[in-house]
């Protein structure tokens, strides 16, 4: 099938979607990847979803997400259960493809050729299909045009069936305005505003206070057991440097992938930030600018500038000495990279305002566009092969390593025998698990039961790859003494006594406010907030959904009926003003919010089909471990 698509590539295996599709791929899956090696992590309706399926499914979703958000950390996965995401999109598709099949609905071979060669990431600037681009893109994903061609066929199919499902809907104009209205809206309070630090002096913490608030407060204190492991990482970046890499096919890599290694203009910068906000009053904008005006005279007198980011800089990167790395254009704000791309190496620039506020920029290092030769990319070139290579030795370096521990071999012996590397975390708990390595929660509880000396017999599913582990050493778990917490208890004390005192007294002015009996002082003293909407953050106080909540529901005017808590105490509110947005922003985005609207109504159909489904489904989950975080 699709021989043309074919002609001219080569017999690289490789796997993933790329960014063009990535929308779907999220949301569908990548398909049914086979692998008669691998186990059953479930059955749907009789019909197997395997571990090879989820492992491919899991490791090219991340990819893929990572490529256009690449900030995304492992915490950030395990926080969204992004691995019991991963398993219902393969389960849902498994289940639409089963319905589909019943429908009698399918994607023909000239449905599939026509949607492929018209992907823009396919063509060239005359929007031609170009085969070789098509070969390189699948490479660099690593996937061969078979499974491209495969998976982006199910994909047809599932969309096709969503479409079938849910069919369009054209949303009335008067419900989509009041939703929108709905959306838009925000609103103003009044407040008094009653801080516990304002009653914290007149807290005084005994004695015998401290001893109760230990003894009822043990499991504050406990430090919890920990244990330590050993460890070997079976993961293509792990194995890459273990691969065999010769001179030809680190060239012939260059040069099939040649644009990889173009370089846009950069430069490589640091900067001392001055905040203020847009919005800040007139005064607060005039102090930022003397502040910065002032580090520049301190500069151009000869201070160093990176011990003054370190010192004033309220910029993250103060900790750097303000250093920023390098950067190419279209990453920073237009005023900033004006500025940096203007100066020459080693100088500094004059004070350059952009809406984080007041910055000085000094300029390490002029990188022209260029090309990189290719021993300036030799090493990671060898790396990427590597890596592929090594993916293809997982399922057997596994089975060597499972022979020597049934056959009563241990860590040491596996690492001796088939020559990989050990590794070792430091000391860490049930709920924190070692910071070296992601372990999900059930394989970290494993290794908690296990005995000194004890290896895992079958191997552990980590972000990549798997991990066999030994239990090298523990802690017991122990109540801290004391004299360790006193410190500790005594603030704890304080601040929940002058919190009480400081929600006393809120109530006691939620009472005179609702008489109507405020002094002129606590007139003088009510603040109005900045517009908030109705997810709660409020920027004078932080975020407090409960009370975006009810200051949405009451009148302009009334004083709300219960005190509400804030970072630092409590207040007490009235509504101040609902805003509702003009008429003409709606007139003007209107045909967007139809569609958005429209959009949202058949997400629901959709999804309510997807439920009915699971419902009558018969759904068995063998390996429920490694769906977990």
């Amino acid at each position: 099938m699709l021989d043309v698509l074919r002609d001219n590539a080569q017999s690289w295996i490789v796997k993933v979607l790329f960014a063009a599709i990535v929308i779907v791929f999220v949301f569908w899956g990548v398909g049914s990847f086979t692998g008669d090696r691998d186990g059953v992590l479930a059955v749907v309706n009789d019909k197997p979803i395997k571990i090879n399926d989820f492992v491919r499914a899991y490791e090219t979703t991340v990819q893929s997400i990572r490529e256009q958000n690449p900030d995304v950390t492992t915490d950030d996965l395990r926080e969204m259960q992004f691995k019991q995401q991963i398993f219902n999109q393969l389960l849902n598709a498994e289940l639409l493809q089963q319905k589909a099949q019943k429908l009698g609905l399918s994607v023909s071979a000239s449905e599939l050729q026509q949607e492929i060669l018209s992907l823009p990431a396919f063509l060239t600037e005359d929007n031609r299909f170009d085969p070789q681009l098509y070969e390189g893109i699948l490479r660099s994903h690593r996937l061969t045009p078979a499974q491209f061609e495969r998976d982006f066929q199910q994909n047809m199919l599932l969309q096709k069936m969503e479409n079938y499902i849910s069919l369009p809907a054209r949303p009335n104009e008067e419900e989509v305005a009041e939703f929108y209205n709905y959306i838009r809206s925000q609103a103003k309070v009044d407040y008094l505003k009653i801080s516990w630090e304002d009653f914290q002096d007149r807290i005084s913490i005994q004695e015998d206070e401290i001893q109760q608030f230990y003894q009822e407060n043990q499991s504050r204190f406990k430090v919890p057991e920990q244990i330590r492991i050993a460890y070997i990482e079976l993961t293509p970046r792990r194995l890459a440097p273990m691969q065999d890499v010769s001179s030809e096919e680190i060239e012939a890599y260059y040069h099939a992938n040649i644009d990889d290694f173009s370089r846009d203009e950069q430069v490589a910068a640091r900067h001392i930030l001055i905040a203020v906000d847009q919005d800040a009053p007139q005064e607060e904008k005039d102090q930022a600018l003397a502040s910065i005006k002032e580090i520049k005279a301190r500069l151009d007198q000869g201070a160093d500038f990176d011990a003054l980011a370190s010192e004033h800089s309220d910029c993250p990167s103060a900790a750097d000495g303000g250093d920023l790395g390098k950067f190419g254009r279209g990453q920073m704000v237009p005023e900033f990279e004006e500025a940096a791309f203007s100066l020459e190496s080693g100088a500094v620039s004059d004070p350059v305002q952009t809406q984080f506020g007041w910055h000085l920029i000094k300029v390490e290092e002029n990188i022209p566009a260029g090309r990189m030769e290719l021993d300036q990319v030799r090493s990671r070139i060898r790396m990427n092969i590597g890596e592929e290579k090594a993916m293809y030795q997982l399922s057997d370096t596994m089975d060597d390593i499972l022979e020597v521990i049934i056959t009563g071999g241990d860590l040491d012996e596996a690492v001796q025998s088939l020559n990989l590397e050990a590794r070792t975390t430091d000391f860490f708990t049930r709920q924190d698990g070692p910071v070296e390595i992601n372990l999900p929660t059930t394989a970290i509880n494993q290794l908690f039961d296990m005995v000194v000396g004890e290896t895992t017999e079958t191997p552990v599913m980590v972000e990549n790859g798997y991990i066999f582990a030994e239990k090298i050493d523990v802690r017991k778990a122990a109540v801290k003494d004391i004299e360790e917490v006193t410190s500790e208890i005594t603030t704890a004390l304080t601040k929940q006594k002058a919190s009480d005192m400081a929600r006393e007294r809120a109530q006691e002015y939620l009472e005179v406010v609702v008489e109507g009996e405020l002094s002129q002082e606590q007139q003088e003293e009510i603040t109005t907030s900045r517009p908030f909407d109705r997810q709660g953050f409020i920027p004078e106080l932080g975020m407090s959904p409960e009370l975006a909540m009810a200051a949405f529901a009451a009148q302009e005017g009334q004083w709300l009926d219960r005190v509400f808590n804030i970072n630092d105490g409590y207040i007490v509110a009235r509504v101040a003003e609902h805003i509702l947005p003009p008429e003409e922003e709606f007139e003007a985005e209107k045909h967007y919010w139809i569609e958005s609207y429209a959009e949202m109504q058949k997400q629901q159909v959709f999804q309510s089909f997807i439920t009915m489904l699971r419902n009558q489904a018969k759904i068995r989950i063998y390996r429920s471990d490694i769906i977990e975080n």
